[in-house]
């Protein structure tokens, strides 16, 4: 059957059909039209053309090769790093690549950048290297120890932000720009705080925005925020700020 395919080859294809349509959207002519544009006019309307097209076989990508298509059409939330990491790692990467992926769309469309070029991939590498070496760190969390659950997740902030920059290089005939650094950091930031925030409360989140509220808490204390993404030893720095926080948090 079609859902037999490997994962690998699912994400790749989805993060192919994703190149294109970025470099599309990159490409689209939203401005009011004046004769002598006649040509940039025709090219843009073809590109939403092509835009709409990208999208719906995005759709039915997915509704042929998930594993759950209808969680695709659900409000993702940040869950708890005993629901991203449990015993069976390879469930575990599945959901954290295609939360982390759609959480990264949210929050860098809030912040700003609404044409990113987002790889779903890269999460999965992600998974991967905090399982590879946290592995203790992850164990104590799962105790509900706050300060290995607020290591535990700065880890994962700069694991998140350090694999995006090196692996999101602009594709070729791409002129845009990506996210810049303090955008990443914020981003993945409030990311990793939200997941934290999850595994604090052991209950799985109902509708509570918490990445967004994540956010809010890390621009309320900028000061602190950008002074620990300066630190020489970042993660000692965002994980005192995530300890502090995620007692006061949703």
């Amino acid at each position: 059957m079609i859902r037999d395919i490997s994962s690998e080859i699912v994400v790749s294809l989805k993060d192919r059909l994703r190149d294109v349509r970025h470099l599309i959207r990159a490409s689209r002519q939203d401005r009011q039209p004046v004769p002598q544009d006649l040509p940039d006019i025709l090219f843009g309307k073809a590109a939403r053309a092509m835009d709409k097209a990208l999208t719906a076989a995005e759709t039915i990508s997915i509704s042929l090769v998930s594993q759950d298509p209808a969680a695709h059409s659900t409000t993702i939330e940040a869950r708890s790093l005993d629901v991203y990491f449990p015993a069976d790692a390879g469930k575990g990467e599945a959901l954290f690549r295609r939360d982390v992926y759609y959480l990264t769309k949210r929050i860098l469309s809030v912040l700003g950048s609404h044409n990113a070029l987002i790889h779903e991939s890269t999460f999965a590498s992600v998974h991967a290297a905090v399982i590879r070496r946290h592995a203790a760190l992850l164990f104590g969390a799962k105790d509900g120890d706050l300060n290995n659950i607020a290591e535990v997740c700065a880890w994962l902030a700069i694991e998140l932000q350090s694999q995006y920059q090196s692996a999101h290089l602009p594709l070729p005939g791409y002129g845009g720009q990506q996210p810049d650094l303090d955008t990443q950091y914020s981003c993945f930031s409030a990311i990793a705080l939200a997941i934290g925030l999850a595994t604090y409360a052991d209950h799985e989140p109902d509708d509570e925005r918490l990445v967004e509220s994540a956010l809010l808490a890390l621009q309320a204390r900028g000061d602190k925020f950008d002074q620990a993404i300066g630190a020489s030893d970042k993660i000692k720095a965002l994980s005192d700020l995530f300890a502090f926080l995620i007692p006061h948090l949703p």
